[in-house]
């Protein structure tokens, strides 16, 4: 949707002692992605064809105050983009946290009557929760949405689930590090966007995940650290799954002394729970990272969604892999950006290198049958699990165009000028 390039936002220092004030350059990228999500989301799904709606409902269960003091990454975002910037007049700021965010779409959405998207805030402190109700009351004047009074999540997702009103929904679950968030919470959340349509974005918090284990031992010096120990651990089995510690336990005691192994390991297999034991009919992941050289990243984002060709072939796989491409936007010490051509050029080339023989394989799976080059192009992409490596047309131009040349892809229906279009149809040779 917006193919220039933007600059990266000062990277911010990890100090516990401004967190929830100062917004870091991680939860920039994530707010950049919910906003680019919630419009994609809602252009969709929002209208009067017979499989849109005129009513489309925003949930974020860990509000927060929905705005930090001091902010970055979102105004000039926006402003240098060629869509947001043609289209509306928008009220963006970089403080915005993910509340202000969606009403604020909803409110562009509203002024050009193409969907009323229906915001729902929870936020389980008192003091933050005040300070939401205030922030949004300037906002969102004519609009549909609901602060529930402090609860933790737990209580208030049975009443969430009763206002809805069958109506697509996008689920933000921001909860801080593990505990907050169980399983049977995400199984339910599936139940409804599988019957209604919608998706969940979730935060993985790979660090805490491995914290969290940290604190499991085969024995204890007392009592009482046993049972702070057993409050860590029963916390990462009820986001992991029922009788996860049986699995996990030992994967632990296993990869503990290999750096991230564990925290990997956690997340596929959350990732397959959710894919085999809910009703998400697709379920994705993408890291947000500090640096493009950071090997581990801030946390992972989980996605579930009810279609997820769209939702992550075409959506969330061109939004990441731009955000990607932010993180190679070098801040100089006069306030400068460069950007690091020559390494984003090794990186996709390396990424190209290693897509394309995976694809090849995805593609022998096709046959006999065929499949046009804009279904291949999906089905890679949800194939290979790690979304934004490449974007869409890169996957056109340099995976299956690659293929085309070495004469290792069958083709109906060519094209006059190429050989093929993007409705064309292909099958690998064998």
């Amino acid at each position: 949707m917006e193919g220039e390039q933007l600059s990266l936002f000062p990277i911010e220092s990890n100090n516990s002692d401004n967190f929830f004030t100062r917004k870091r350059s991680w939860s920039a990228s994530k707010h950049r992605i919910m906003l680019r999500y919630i419009q994609s989301h809602c252009y969709n799904l929002g209208g009067k064809k017979p499989y849109q709606s005129e009513y489309i409902n925003y949930v974020d269960c860990f509000a927060g105050s929905g705005k930090y003091e001091t902010g970055i990454g979102i105004e000039d975002f926006v402003n240098n983009s060629k869509f947001w910037a043609s289209k509306y007049q928008h009220e963006f700021e970089n403080t915005d946290g993910s509340p202000l965010i969606a009403l604020k779409c909803a409110k562009l959405f509203y002024q050009e009557k193409r969907v009323n998207l229906r915001c729902f805030f929870v936020e389980s402190d008192l003091s933050s929760n005040q300070q939401l109700k205030e922030n949004c009351q300037p906002v969102g004047k004519n609009l549909f949405y609901k602060i529930y009074e402090p609860q933790k999540f737990e209580n208030a997702l049975p009443k969430i689930f009763q206002e809805l009103d069958n109506y697509p929904t996008l689920f933000f679950l921001d909860a801080f590090a593990v505990k907050g968030v169980t399983f049977e919470q995400i199984s339910s959340i599936g139940n409804y966007v599988n019957q209604n349509k919608g998706e969940l974005f979730l935060l993985f918090h790979n660090r805490q995940v491995a914290r969290h284990a940290g604190h499991y031992k085969t024995s204890y010096n007392n009592s009482k650290q046993q049972k702070a120990s057993e409050s860590y651990t029963r916390n990462l089995t009820k986001l992991l799954g029922f009788n996860s510690d049986k699995d996990w336990k030992p994967q632990w005691q296993e990869l503990k002394t290999q750096p991230q192994e564990f925290e990997k390991w956690a997340l596929e297999y959350f990732k397959d729970r959710i894919r085999n034991e809910t009703n998400f009919k697709g379920v994705t992941s993408f890291e947000v990272k500090e640096t493009y050289n950071d090997n581990r990243p801030q946390y992972s984002i989980v996605v579930g969604s009810n279609h997820p060709e769209k939702a992550f072939g075409e959506f969330i796989n061109e939004f990441v892999w731009e955000e990607e491409k932010l993180l190679f936007f070098q801040d100089s010490h006069q306030g400068s950006h460069k950007f690091l051509e020559k390494e984003w050029n090794a990186e996709n080339d390396r990424r190209i290198a290693t897509i394309k023989p995976i694809s090849i394989e995805i593609l022998r799976k096709v046959r006999p049958d065929w499949i046009s080059f804009k279904d291949a192009i999906t089905k890679i992409i949800l194939e290979l699990d790690n979304i934004g490596l490449l974007k869409r047309t890169q996957f056109y131009n340099h995976i299956l165009d690659s293929l085309y040349k070495e004469g290792m892809l069958e083709i109906k229906n060519p094209g006059s000028r190429k050989g093929y279009k993007l409705e064309s149809l292909l099958r690998i040779l064998e």
